[in-house]
């Protein structure tokens, strides 16, 4: 941090209504940086834990009382003017009904479509956490593909085309009927080849396999990831605006201490791989991370 910059300490919900759309907020007149859209919420007051100040903020914005919230994702933000420190959390229960109390335009908005806002810079990584599930499994194939889609529960389905052609109609057609069910569909590969292949079949976005640097879209609405075995790979693919990671580093168990010190200041979502089943996603969500990846992965990964 700069000399003499106060970093700020700020805590955000992510509410949800009964169609699965999330509440924005636009910052008011007269307000820093107004006019942009933001996840509701405010500066913590001293000695204010994370979850009272959210509970506060959420009162006092929309009027409604906070039940039960779970960390969603962890952050720093650096601004021209200020650094922020940027708690997130999922509302999971609330009463009431969300009002306009701070003269703030509120808007629900699907996931998916998030991007399309002038969100703050700092909110960006939210959208991402927002927009993908906790437990993501990998698929071999266009067999794999359809047997992991058929599951009721949205998943991230990190799919490896292996013989099958992702342009072709039988792929295109299989990814279709999985994000119909709620999935995201991230081709895994190498270099400008799984970029084709995302774009040919219809993918939600790509999760790289090596050191490629492909550009990433900046809106936020195709997704890259990257496969990360150590702490300098993370950070390189992070610097590099990768939007999450996997964290696989390698061996028969999963290091705790070695993952906590990867996720530790990250600011993207990350899952820990990888997993026979999902019985490990208390425990990584413990340490800090978006959720588990559930494998084998793809043959070299």
């Amino acid at each position: 941090m700069a000399r003499g910059r106060t970093e700020l300490h700020v805590v955000a919900g992510a509410l949800f209504d009964d169609d699965g759309r999330v509440l924005l907020a636009q910052r008011p007149v007269g307000k820093h940086m107004a006019g942009r859209w933001e996840f509701p919420g405010g500066k913590l007051d001293e000695r204010e834990s994370p979850l009272d100040g959210l509970a506060r903020e959420l009162a006092e914005e929309l009027g409604i009382e906070l039940e039960h919230a779970e960390p969603l994702i962890r952050l720093h933000h650096d601004y021209p003017d200020r650094r922020v420190l940027l708690d997130v959390w999922r509302v999971t229960s609330y009463r009431g009904q969300p009002r306009n109390l701070d003269a703030q335009a509120l808007e629900w908005v699907k996931p998916d479509n998030l991007h399309t806002f002038n969100l703050l810079e700092a909110d960006r990584p939210i959208i991402t956490a927002l927009r993908l599930p906790q437990v993501a499994v990998a698929a071999e194939g266009l067999e794999g593909l359809r047997k992991a889609a058929g599951r009721d529960e949205p998943r991230v389905l990190f799919w490896s085309p292996g013989d099958c052609a992702p342009s072709g109609e039988d792929a295109r057609e299989a990814v279709r009927g999985a994000r119909r069910r709620g999935h995201k569909v991230i081709v895994v590969g190498e270099g400008i080849e799984v970029a084709l292949a995302a774009a040919g079949s219809g993918a939600d976005g790509m999760l790289l396999k090596g050191r490629a640097r492909l550009s990433v879209d900046p809106s936020g609405s195709f997704l890259v990831g990257e496969v990360c075995p150590t702490p300098a790979a993370a950070s390189a693919a992070v610097a590099a605006g990768t939007q999450f990671l996997v964290l696989a580093p390698g061996g028969e168990t999963v290091d705790e201490k070695q993952v906590c010190g990867i996720l530790a200041g990250l600011g993207v979502p990350a899952y820990v791989g990888w997993f026979p089943d999902e019985g490990a996603l208390d425990e990584v969500r413990g340490w800090g991370a978006h959720g588990c990846a559930l494998g084998p992965p793809a043959a070299d990964t």
